[in-house]
């Protein structure tokens, strides 16, 4: 399939919007179960269950599930290292959904943060999309080493999540996976180039990689629950949206060989606008408004199901 750079941004835009939406559902389902468990402070398993029985998390799984569409149909259509930056745009739709539930105006701070990261966001799309290598070179061997390296950071940000500071705990485990679902971009994105460049079905680095993705995304899913259970939603689709890009720009890169076409000018453009993207997201974490006051309160007073 031919690169199609718009349509690739649209839908990876409009997939950024149902990953944010889903954060909110799901958030809120957690953080009413842990409320009603006897350990407030962590996610056991029945916890888990009872929240995955819950409509509006299965909700919020069909929207993560049409996030998903959207991101591998925009990854047919551009390279893994254009398709996974426009993620970060889902930070800045959760806080308007966040706003818009709470009645709370969004502070010119914030919105001068949200313009700033569209904007480099933008201007690093389109300096990647016009310096982009028409075909991916797909190294078999830089595939399964790349995951190997991934699943080896994710495990110790999940050491990190279970026990390193309360405080920074939701932040580890939502890190953690974020990692991997930059891996998952990436393995897709791979995936699609086995089928085009090689005999994909006689091919063990097909089936590995195919492996890594399903065990990957998993691991994630259950990775971003406990990010819910110790954090606020926001803190959660915020650390995602850095990590997970970076994950997927350097796979690109370094794996599919999506910069061989970049200038030293070109990169180093790039690289400014990504960091400028980063800043403005981690610029939002401390301006937004708090809306997650009545999480805090739920977690103390065990709010009902319905009121998640």
């Amino acid at each position: 399939m031919p690169q199609n750079i718009p349509v690739a941004v649209l839908l990876q835009t409009v997939g950024s919007f149902f990953f944010a939406y889903a954060a909110y559902l799901q958030d809120r389902v957690v953080v009413a179960e842990i409320s009603e468990s006897p350990n407030k402070a962590k996610l056991n398993w029945t916890a888990l269950w009872e929240s995955i029985k819950t409509p509006r998390w299965q909700l919020g799984l069909l929207l993560m599930g049409a996030s998903l569409v959207c991101q591998v149909l925009a990854l047919s259509f551009a390279p893994v290292s254009i398709v996974q930056p426009v993620g970060v745009l889902a930070f800045p739709w959760s806080m308007i959904i966040q706003s818009r539930k709470h009645r709370q105006p969004i502070p010119p701070a914030a919105r001068l943060a949200v313009v700033a990261t569209v904007l480099a966001i933008g201007g690093f799309i389109v300096v990647g999309g016009v310096n982009a290598a028409p075909e991916a070179a797909l190294s078999q061997q830089g595939v399964i080493v790349g995951a190997l390296v991934v699943y080896a950071v994710a495990a110790g940000l999940g050491f990190l999540g279970s026990r390193g500071a309360p405080q920074w705990r939701s932040l580890f485990w939502a890190s953690g996976g974020a990692v991997f679902y930059g891996l998952e971009a990436s393995l897709v994105k791979s995936l699609m180039e086995f089928a085009k460049q090689s005999d994909w079905m006689h091919a063990p680095a097909f089936w590995l990689a195919l492996i890594a993705l399903i065990i990957g995304s998993a691991t994630a899913g259950w990775m971003v629950q406990h990010g819910y259970a110790t954090g606020p939603a926001e803190l959660v689709v915020a650390s995602m949206t850095i990590t997970s890009p970076l994950v997927a720009v350097i796979w690109g890169i370094a794996v599919l060989g999506e910069g061989a076409h970049l200038d030293p000018i070109s990169a180093t453009l790039m690289i400014m606008l990504g960091a400028a993207a980063i800043a403005g997201v981690i610029r939002l974490t401390t301006v937004h408004p708090h809306f997650d006051e009545d999480i805090v309160v739920a977690r103390a007073t065990g709010p009902t199901k319905e009121s998640a």
